[in-house]
């Protein structure tokens, strides 16, 4: 039994959409904890989100790597395949690095308002990186067809 579908190119399409859930909704537990008047939890919890979306975020830009590697690609999506990759890559770094940082937040550092805001800020960039990146992932998609095979005879 293949772990992957024989209709799925690679894992690459799947895995992309966690990255694209968990990060916000960490950004959203994060900004939640500001307001809080028992921060320590969602804090925490926000922190712990940050990692996992960091995680699916490095399996999302290694699949999407190995998937854009086993394709022949055309000069004229060439081009769109490189800024999503760039995008890609520097986001799920920025996430690498911003989730080492909210551990140092959450468990060594004394959280100070200050800090915290800042944190916040940090994700906020992070996510404006992660827009982008899904933006030039569905243009590859959606406008250019990239990873979806049209009907086959039999589908019709």
């Amino acid at each position: 039994m293949a772990l992957i579908p024989a209709w799925l190119p690679n894992i690459h399409p799947v895995v992309v959409h966690f990255p694209i859930a968990v990060l916000p909704l960490a950004a959203l537990v994060d900004l939640l904890s500001l307001f809080w008047r028992r921060p320590a939890t969602l804090r925490n919890t926000a922190t712990w989100l940050y990692l996992a979306g960091t995680g699916f975020a490095l399996l999302a830009y290694f699949s999407g790597r190995t998937g854009a590697e086993a394709m022949t690609l055309s000069e004229l999506i060439e081009p769109h395949v490189n800024a999503h990759e760039n995008w890609a890559f520097r986001t799920t770094w920025f996430f690498a690095f911003f989730a080492s940082l909210r551990l140092a937040v959450s468990y060594i550092f004394r959280p100070r308002l200050a800090l915290l805001l800042a944190a916040f800020v940090l994700a906020l960039g992070g996510l404006f990186m992660l827009v982008q990146t899904a933006e030039h992932g569905a243009v590859l998609v959606y406008q250019h067809g990239l990873g979806v095979g049209g009907p086959r005879q039999n589908d019709r």
